[in-house]
């Protein structure tokens, strides 16, 4: 009788997990990428400006997700006029694809229009090396993951990345970074970009070609630099600048994550993309 009563428990439970499993998927891909809600403005007279004041750095981070350090070198270079087509991509409708990328996690890419815009200008047109770029476009299930990669060589459009189960970190390219809905682009600050430029030379020497391990645990601060045998996206990013001395675990705990890395105080947002800027994942990173 006890068998028979388990056994209608679960036949029962089971379907209803699978339901509530397939909602909190299908709820995490339909906020895959964040459109704005609110009006679109014009920008002519801010970009007649010699450079903006502290409401029109607001106003732009809102209606271009480009941030304070990426505004100005846009106004110092005489390129502000590039913030128009900014605008115009993160106020598009765009379209995505959610596919299974391994065994347990499922990712986005855009397509039509927004996913052929690839060309690094045209979505990243302030990218140093040394930058950090953060995306929350996989997920297991309904929780976001995400993914993670430094900038090694901005010029060459090159990342260093440890991108899944199975393979070992690699230089990637910048141009993948176009077709994800979502991204944040993260700085150290206060930095000169020798230092940053030092951070990504260290990477692309010593991180490349280490195993994927989801359990990569950040204890020990930088001596765990003495031997990685190995490491995943966030990690991987936590290693590179661990290494000089900043911690970038935005919650100091055991796991880094790419939310982890938003989160950090240590670093600047100098570009969303698909993301709410009033969104918790960047409040850190500000």
């Amino acid at each position: 009788m006890r068998k028979k009563r388990l056994r209608t428990v679960l036949v029962c439970a089971v379907p209803s997990l699978a339901a509530a499993l397939f909602v909190w998927t299908a709820a995490a891909e339909a906020g895959a990428h964040y459109r704005p809600e609110y009006e679109r403005a014009d920008l002519e007279t801010i970009l007649c400006k010699e450079m903006p004041d502290e409401e029109d750095y607001a106003v732009l981070f809102r209606q271009t997700g480009l941030g304070r350090s990426g505004v100005e070198e846009l106004f110092h270079q005489g390129r502000q006029g590039e913030l128009l087509s900014l605008q115009e991509r993160f106020f598009a409708q765009v379209e995505y694809e959610c596919f299974q990328a391994n065994a347990v996690c499922r990712s986005e890419r855009l397509t039509g229009a927004a996913g052929a815009a690839t060309e690094i200008g045209d979505f990243l047109p302030t990218v140093q090396t040394g930058d950090i770029l953060v995306t929350f476009s996989g997920h297991f299930f309904g929780w976001r993951s995400g993914h993670a990669g430094i900038v090694v060589d901005a010029e060459a459009g090159q990342t260093l990345e440890a991108v899944m189960p199975g393979l070992s970190s690699e230089i990637c390219t910048l141009e993948q970074w176009g077709r994800y809905p979502c991204f944040v682009l993260l700085r150290l600050k206060d930095a000169t970009a020798e230092e940053t430029a030092a951070i990504a030379a260290y990477a692309e020497d010593n991180l490349a070609d280490i195993p994927y391990d989801l359990f990569s645990f950040t204890e020990g601060g930088t001596e765990t630099q003495r031997a990685v045998s190995g490491t995943q996206c966030a990690h991987l990013v936590w290693l590179a600048f661990a290494h000089f001395g900043y911690d970038l675990d935005g919650d100091g705990g055991y796991v880094v994550t790419p939310a982890d890395l938003c989160g950090s105080e240590l670093l600047e947002v100098v570009q969303i993309y698909g993301i709410d800027p009033c969104a918790k994942e960047i409040s850190g990173g500000g």
